[in-house]
């Protein structure tokens, strides 16, 4: 039978621990569970009194830092004031400026002696309110400066970028939506792609963003294989119009399949196109051109595919051609 022990004080605890196996540390889950003395009235208005403690410390925290979050937007908006105020006196500085400019011009030039005189006076007096703008300006700068740097103020202008952010990113991928609402495929991936890397700043976005790219994609998908029907109706007798459905597809993200079929495709048709010693450069998978030479020894694009800017018409060197293939 198992005798139990009765502890009263730590010094008591420190003379029978070895009594006890170590079995390890203490799991944390174990640690964090709390030892209830009690459930009595007493401890039950203690554990009332703190908890409300805790609350009432908390409320003083908000509180305060309501009231720090408020300091901080006076501070924003003396900021946005001030700022705005450099701007407007440099802009009188500048005009002012000039104003003596043409003034002195006119003193100058002027048929009647007093009109001479009186243009005279307005450039002194335009020049001498230039240099008080410019004065002015200078400190109202420095002051909207040394607001800029506070780091309150610093913070408060983050949120509202960000803030303004998220709505430029939301009005894009709604605009992006209506592309790929109304089939306008290559807008919408333009302004996804535009999105692609500045997308993480804003977790909540991910998910419109994530189903727009895959409804970019189908769309693109059925681009291609609508193109890939058509170019294999025409490229027989149309070998031109079939190169022109195939040659601006995106194969990026396309099935291998259907972009070897639209690549085959495409090479057929320049095949047939009737080019005198022409060849075929392949730069990787869905990426090619076709080139004919020039009289200056060059090779003289006809045709490209997933090659950026590879425009018709641009020359190559033929050591940039490396492994190029007559086109047969």
């Amino acid at each position: 039978m198992t005798q139990g022990l009765v502890l009263t004080s730590l010094s008591e605890l420190a003379r029978v621990r070895d009594r006890f196996a170590d079995d390890g540390p203490v799991p944390e889950a174990r640690m964090l569970v709390p030892v209830i003395q009690g459930t009595g009235p007493d401890e039950l208005e203690s554990l009332a009194a703190t908890a409300q403690q805790a609350l009432d410390a908390l409320q003083e925290l908000l509180a305060s830092d309501g009231q720090r979050r408020r300091e901080a937007e006076q501070g924003l908006a003396h900021w946005r004031t001030v700022s705005d105020e450099a701007v407007r006196v440099q802009r009188i500085a500048t005009e002012m400026g000039d104003a003596a400019q043409r003034a002195s011009a006119l003193a100058g030039s002027a048929f009647e002696p007093a009109a001479r005189r009186q243009a005279e006076s307005v450039a002194a007096t335009a020049a001498r309110l230039a240099n008080q703008a410019e004065a002015h300006a200078s400190v109202l700068a420095r002051e909207a400066e040394a607001l800029g740097q506070r780091e309150d103020i610093a913070r408060l202008l983050a949120e509202d970028e960000a803030q303004a952010e998220e709505v430029r990113m939301r009005e894009t991928l709604a605009l992006a939506g209506k592309h790929l609402d109304g089939g306008r495929y290559e807008e919408a991936r333009r302004l996804l792609t535009s999105l692609e890397r500045i997308i993480g700043r804003v977790p909540s976005l991910e998910p419109t963003f994530e189903t727009l790219r895959r409804r970019e994609q189908a769309v693109k998908m059925r681009v291609a294989e609508a193109a890939l029907r058509e170019a294999r109706r025409l490229h027989r007798r149309e070998p031109v119009q079939a190169i022109d459905l195939i040659e601006p597809l995106d194969f990026e993200g396309l099935p291998d399949d259907l972009a070897r079929h639209l690549y085959g495709c495409w090479l057929t048709a320049c095949r047939r196109i009737g080019l005198l010693a022409a060849i075929h450069y392949r730069a990787g998978f869905g990426r090619g051109a076709v080139l004919i030479p020039t009289e200056d020894g060059c090779w003289e694009v006809v045709s490209a595919l997933g090659l950026h800017r590879w425009e018709r018409g641009r020359r190559f060197a033929p050591q940039a051609l490396r492994g190029a293939r007559p086109l047969s």
